[in-house]
């Protein structure tokens, strides 16, 4: 199964009872304003069924399946999107973008809770491309779809 994250916050299971998941992914990331009041982070993780949910037996707070995501930060006409992924115990954070020189300054910004991130041009992504994104991750979970770029980020 796969959850929706809102703001970091806010977890619901993502399904298809009113709308495809398809559309359910786009209404939400179409929700961003990027606004620290409002709606300004969208992720997209998988709990594998034997986890449990919050009603189900076994559920266990996400464990280490909520540090895999994809997820969306803006607004819906500008937004950044990452992949987080957990191998060999390391955490490894990316930044999705189209094919671009990955040393090229990063000339642009997205406002993400009244912040903004600097990211390369080709970086910043509308609710439309990020759904085409959201919706290979929901097929392929770990994964963006080929022809774009993962851009590694040091938090350490």
């Amino acid at each position: 199964m796969f959850i929706n994250t809102t703001n970091s916050a806010s977890e619901s299971e993502l399904t298809d009872e009113f709308r495809s998941y398809e559309d359910q992914i786009r209404r939400m990331l179409g929700l961003l304003d990027g606004q620290a009041d409002g709606r300004f982070a969208y992720a997209l993780w998988w709990l594998p069924d034997d986890a449990g949910w919050p009603d189900r037996p076994g559920y266990t707070d996400g464990g280490d399946h909520s540090l895999n995501y994809l997820q969306a930060g803006g607004a819906a006409d500008r937004m950044a999107v990452d992949l987080q992924i957990l191998e060999d115990g390391r955490l490894r954070h990316f930044v999705v973008g189209r094919p671009h020189d990955l040393g090229e300054p990063l000339t642009e910004q997205v406002r993400v809770a009244g912040h903004d991130h600097d990211v390369h041009p080709a970086e910043v992504f509308d609710a439309d491309e990020a759904t085409v994104l959201f919706s290979h991750y929901f097929e392929h979970p770990g994964t963006v779809p080929d022809g774009y770029v993962l851009r590694l980020l040091d938090l350490s």
